[in-house]
């Protein structure tokens, strides 16, 4: 008896392997896709730019206001001088012609969507585009939805869609270092939001 199903058992061993490792192969092809959120613009109050990137996020959010899709724009970073260099360099007049505003005291994305929060609530604001750089729009996205999930402000994540120095997802990413590590943190980010909105809602 055992000799006749030692072989299937194998056999299912092998093929579970089999099948977790392409699984696995497959979503380490695909993952950087599912990081990846570019919600359909439409007509906002203002757009939240996030600091940091090379300015492409900046960019964005001068080009959403230019094309008439935002009211203002709003500058979160940990100063207010972390964006003098780069409003020098793309829009010099934009604070005297009163097209921003800066937030400053961010440490990360949970109190840039703290500060945006206040910000709306003090200013009446009823709609949002976030705007970040293509990796960090999926958990830039679950932040704010939750941050915002009580209130009455409609949240949209929109993609600088500059990868700056990292490949795209559809290039061979894995091959490339520091796109490697972006990926790879960004999930791991996700899957620690992921993992502490499930305790929450379990107790």
């Amino acid at each position: 008896m055992l000799k006749t199903r030692l072989p299937s058992f194998l056999c299912g061993t092998v093929f579970g392997i089999l099948l977790t490792l392409a699984a696995g192969i497959l979503f380490m092809r695909y993952a950087p896709f599912l990081l990846i959120v570019d919600e359909p613009v439409e007509q906002a109050d203002i757009a939240v730019v996030l600091g940091g990137g090379g300015g492409s996020r900046l960019r964005k959010g001068l080009s959403l206001y230019e094309a008439g899709l935002v009211k203002h724009l709003v500058l979160v970073d940990n100063k207010k001088n972390a964006w003098d260099y780069m409003l020098g360099r793309f829009c010099p007049n934009c604070a005297a012609e009163g097209k921003i505003t800066i937030i400053e005291g961010s440490r990360n994305t949970f109190t840039d969507a703290e500060l945006v929060e206040k910000y709306c609530y003090t200013n009446n604001i009823k709609s949002m585009l976030v705007v970040t750089d293509p990796y960090h729009t999926r958990r830039a996205s679950l932040i704010f939805t939750a941050q915002f999930a009580e209130s009455e402000v409609q949240v949209a994540v929109v993609s600088s869609g500059d990868f700056g120095s990292r490949f795209a997802p559809d290039e061979q990413w894995w091959r490339d270092e520091n796109t490697l590590q972006t990926v790879w943190a960004e999930l791991n980010k996700i899957f620690i939001i992921l993992l502490r909105k499930y305790e929450l809602c379990t107790h």
